[in-house]
């Protein structure tokens, strides 16, 4: 596989509409422009390409985890979808030992007889993820959200920048106009005076040499200080258009990790069912407490392990590939509307993957890609050497 046919799209039938959080639409768009980009300057012309393979490298690695995770929620679809295929024999045995398993724990509810911490969605949330993992979730959760503060401060902090760049590029602008305004007025007023100083000369018969020599003088310091003003000008123009173009490759690349990083914010609330990490610690701890309450009376519901033993044997010799999540969610094997409810949870979680994994394919790794062809079609000239420094790329970073 090429290393540009790794990240073509392909079909995908379970787009649907998400609501998004509001954000600056700006922070969300990848921009490449090249208004002033000096294309013939060997340095900025390799920064750019540079710039643009170390977009999609960061695409591409964000690309892998996604896939990884979209395999893993489909495979979770996949065992709902061989559930439902078994012939009635084989599905009636997981019923009975599902009911068995349903029986005992309304039974040990009942016999608690008191109000929970936390529901048993949550509940059973918190323990299908397990101790490990709501403590890796609330550490990535906790780490995004303080990523996503110190990103959002960078782009405020570069778009002020863009900003004070462009009022400067005006006022450089402003005062080279005054200054070649300057210049021709120095000129207009030399020739006037020369000419008042000859008319002086040729009416009056005085003798106007000084005032020939004082005249060009001063016209010609004028001239040199403005042309000193106007040189400067133009070097520090130069110099503000190219920082303006550095500016807006680090807004992509900053852009970019807000994007993908409050993405990840959203998939991590979505996965755990909360809003912050702190609303996940708080829930941890009810969980911890709540835990070891219902172990207390587990041990008088002896036959309940023998039970779910029986469940993950039933699962596995249908080829189950993660059996260990149904004994959390044995009510999706009797109640159609519960196995309805978790699937749809699953294909949501998918979706939202799936969002991802296009943004990172067309948006990051597709116009990144689109630009360094385009770039090299613009200007053949250089088509060969930006075909070598992607080539570079892909052998230092081990790319396809």
């Amino acid at each position: 596989m090429s290393f540009w046919d790794r990240f073509r799209k392909k079909p995908n039938a379970e787009e649907s509409p998400e609501t998004e959080e509001k954000q600056k639409p700006e922070w969300n768009d990848i921009v490449y422009t090249r208004k002033d980009l000096n294309i013939h300057d060997a340095v900025q012309r390799r920064e750019y390409v540079q710039n643009c393979l170390m977009q999609m490298a960061e695409g591409g690695r964000e690309l892998d985890n996604l896939q990884f995770e979209y395999r893993t929620v489909t495979s979770y679809l996949q065992d709902m979808e061989e559930i439902d295929a078994l012939p009635p024999e084989k599905h009636r045995q997981l019923e009975t030992c599902a009911q068995k398993i349903l029986d005992h724990e309304q039974q040990r509810e009942q016999f608690m007889n008191r109000k929970s911490r936390m529901s048993d969605q949550e509940y059973e949330r918190m323990d299908q993820m397990g101790d490990r993992q709501i403590q890796d979730n609330i550490c990535k959760l906790a780490d995004a959200e303080d990523l996503q503060k110190r990103i959002r401060n960078d782009l405020k902090r570069l778009d002020a920048e863009h900003q004070a760049y462009d009022f400067r590029a005006d006022e450089v602008q402003k005062a080279l106009a005054t200054a070649r305004g300057l210049i021709i007025m120095c000129a207009v007023a030399l020739g006037i005076i020369l000419a008042l100083l000859s008319g002086v000369h040729i009416l009056l018969k005085l003798d106007v040499t000084y005032g020939y020599m004082a005249s060009i003088l001063a016209a010609a310091i004028g001239v040199v200080v403005l042309y000193v003003k106007i040189t400067n000008s133009e070097q520090e123009q130069k110099n503000v258009r190219n920082t303006v173009t550095r500016l807006i490759l680090l807004q992509n690349t900053v852009k970019i990790r807000y994007v993908n990083n409050r993405n990840l914010l959203d998939y991590l609330c979505l996965k755990c069912g909360v809003q912050s990490a702190e609303e996940l610690s708080r829930m941890a701890q009810r969980y911890e407490q709540e835990r070891a309450e219902r172990e207390r009376f587990q041990d008088a519901e002896k036959n309940l392990d023998s039970d779910q033993q029986d469940l993950l044997y039933l699962l596995r010799d249908i080829q189950i590939k993660s059996p260990e999540i149904w004994l959390h969610q044995t009510a999706a094997i009797m109640d159609h509307n519960e196995e309805v409810e978790i699937r749809h949870n699953l294909i949501v979680r998918r979706q939202s993957l799936r969002k991802r994994i296009d943004y990172n394919r067309e948006v990051v790794i597709g116009n990144a890609k689109a630009e360094i062809e385009d770039l090299a079609r613009s200007y053949p000239e250089y088509a060969s050497e930006i075909l070598d420094q992607v080539s570079r790329y892909q052998a230092e970073t081990g790319m396809d």
